[in-house]
């Protein structure tokens, strides 16, 4: 039990100190009235480029804070988990990729900020795994995700006419999704070990089948012993003349 809960510590760790810095930029951001968001992502300006590195950490407000903070923790968890060896490339290559999509094909003259694009890749990235490595427990993270957040979909997609919300970065949605498809393909062979498929055929028995067989051929060897056992049955002759008076 304790070794497991040292495990879920481990992986959320880094996660919770993303949103720790997250949550503490964005207040003294509005508290000492910094204007951070200004260096955000430029499409196509030179000094847009920082807010490649800076866009995930600026939020325009508390709703947009919080709508990114569990999806972010819960995700990313996921890959720290599944994914030790693997989980900072991962993160942080979804991360330069959905910043520089925007930098290059966002709409001219906008700002684009928030750690959304990073949780659509990680999102996306966890879901793609699931779905191309036939593997029970990414599966299980790939649906309870889907399920959560399903409707994350239509943020892929510019707003039309008939979309009523505030303006949203769908670039940064869309090219950090595409990240992270791209990297699960990339590292569908590193993480957890793929299930094998049920109807492939393979000779070798798993080895709980091997074992209950061993078993049961161990117990029928000892009730054999024991019925074929003989029992020996010794008489002594009664000596007469120790009887005799």
């Amino acid at each position: 039990m304790l070794k497991l809960l040292t495990q879920i510590i481990d992986d959320i760790l880094w996660p919770a100190v993303f949103v720790i810095f997250f949550w503490l930029i964005f207040f003294t951001n509005e508290s000492y009235l910094l204007d951070l968001n200004q260096f955000g992502v430029r499409p196509l300006e030179a000094r847009g480029l920082l807010g490649i590195i800076m866009m995930p950490f600026l939020h325009g407000d508390f709703a947009h804070l919080f709508s990114n903070t569990i999806p972010f923790i819960v995700s990313a968890s996921f890959v720290f988990f599944f994914f030790k060896g693997k989980s900072w490339q991962i993160l942080i290559g979804i991360w330069l990729i959905c910043g520089l999509g925007v930098w290059l094909f966002g709409q001219e003259r906008s700002i684009h900020i928030g750690a959304s694009g990073l949780v659509y890749g990680l999102v996306a990235f966890l879901m793609t795994s699931g779905f191309i490595r036939r593997n029970k427990h990414l599966l299980a993270v790939a649906f309870i995700l889907v399920f959560t957040y399903g409707s994350m979909v239509w943020g892929l997609f510019p707003q039309y006419s008939w979309v009523r919300e505030m303006n949203i970065s769908w670039e940064g949605h869309l090219f950090g999704a595409l990240a992270g498809v791209g990297f699960a393909f990339f590292y569908r062979k590193i993480g957890p070990v793929d299930d094998p498929d049920p109807f492939e055929e393979n000779d070798e028995m798993p080895q709980w089948w091997i074992d209950m067989e061993n078993e049961k051929r161990a117990q029928e060897e000892y009730r054999n012993q024991q019925n074929n056992q003989t029992i020996i049955y010794q008489f002594k002759p009664k000596d007469s003349d120790n009887n005799q008076k």
